[in-house]
């Protein structure tokens, strides 16, 4: 494939909750009272925020980035604990990095006895209070950046595996590399691999079997 990675997982940096404490509300402050929009009945809506991660300045705009809650960067992908039982409800008190660890699929209907495959999802878990979130990828996120979290959560240790496992959570591996790389650049870019080798792909053929049992169900 073309887009490689050599960025080896970093398990410290997201263990870390001192220094997570000493720097969340230190360092590239998330600016919801500077970029909140006017009032509209009774509710106050956020325009963007500065990313907690790499400072980058992100819109939530539903127009732009195709999801109703924002909480990720779109550069980098990192996102932050603000929303506490429900996406949205920004009533978290932790407001710590939250460093995407892996991807998963959205579990979907099944039509005509057979199971579809779902849309990608960021797992996320939290620098501070530990805890895992599944977030939906914004049409704007940067497809690289996304494919190298993929590519990083290969080297995540048996010990992470089995508390993703044990949330119910089924982390995308390696026979799920056609999967990823069709959602995020599209089928024919995976044809372009095969094309100059004079291969022919039939493309129902690369899509994996997906047991329903492993697949998380997201809300």
């Amino acid at each position: 494939m073309k887009h490689k990675h050599n960025a080896r997982f970093n398990e410290e940096e997201f263990l870390d909750a001192a220094f997570e404490k000493r720097n969340k509300y230190t360092s590239h402050k998330w600016d919801d009272r500077d970029r909140e929009e006017p009032q509209r009945d009774g509710k106050v809506y956020e325009k963007g925020f500065n990313c907690a991660q790499c400072g980058f300045s992100v819109t939530t705009s539903r127009e732009q980035s195709g999801v109703n809650n924002r909480n990720h960067c779109p550069r980098c992908v990192w996102s932050k604990h603000v929303d506490e039982i429900k996406a949205g409800d920004r009533k978290a008190d932790c407001k710590s990095r939250m460093q995407p660890i892996g991807l998963t699929l959205k579990q979907t209907p099944k039509r005509y006895n057979h199971e579809a495959v779902g849309e990608l999802m960021l797992i996320h878990r939290c620098t501070g209070c530990g805890k895992l979130s599944i977030n939906r990828i914004a049409a704007d996120d940067d497809a690289g950046m996304i494919y190298q979290v993929f590519n990083r959560s290969m080297a995540l240790t048996v010990k992470w595996k089995e508390l993703l496992k044990n949330e119910g959570i089924r982390l995308l591996g390696s026979t799920d590399l056609t999967v990823v790389y069709s959602q995020l650049f599209g089928w024919q870019s995976i044809l372009e691999e095969f094309e100059p080798h004079g291969l022919s792909v039939d493309e129902t053929s690369l899509i994996p079997f997906e047991p329903e049992s492993e697949l998380v169900s997201v809300k």
